[in-house]
């Protein structure tokens, strides 16, 4: 995986409040996905964005994006949810595999679901605290 550089001008979100108890898990990423472009236009995608599963079309299902209300490719969906992006990922050449945090304590400020930033309702940080989620905003 490529890595951006400073001189893009796009600092990495640092979402993670502790380091105690986290667990992660791994999943692609869908270049086609992310819309996100730096100074230098090189598509990425920052961490402490909430991630998805894309079932369609079927080319790309099973990868994974940002999650969105307004998609039509899955990401919409509340329990296609995997966890929050932990890579800083340079997706300019394509899909690239990241860590995704599935069990940990974020800082709500830092992190991005949806339309959404920061001061999540209620039912948005419970679709981060289920079965095979864990995660907690400090």
């Amino acid at each position: 995986m490529r890595s951006i550089t400073p001189a893009s001008g796009i600092a990495v979100n640092e979402y993670l409040a502790s380091t105690v108890g986290l667990q992660f898990d791994s999943a692609t990423i869908d270049a086609d996905a992310v819309s996100t472009v730096d100074s230098d236009s090189k598509k990425y995608l920052n961490k402490g964005v909430v991630l998805a599963r894309i079932t369609s079309p079927a080319a790309a299902s099973g990868l994974v994006g940002p999650y969105s209300e307004t998609a039509t490719d899955g990401r919409q969906l509340t329990h296609g949810i995997v966890g929050i992006n932990d890579t800083f990922a340079d997706l300019s050449a394509g899909d690239v595999d990241s860590g995704i945090l599935i069990k940990g304590t974020v800082k709500e400020s830092k992190v991005t679901m949806g339309a959404a930033v920061g001061a999540f309702p209620e039912t948005y940080k419970s679709l981060l605290r289920t079965s095979k989620l864990d995660i907690t905003f400090n």
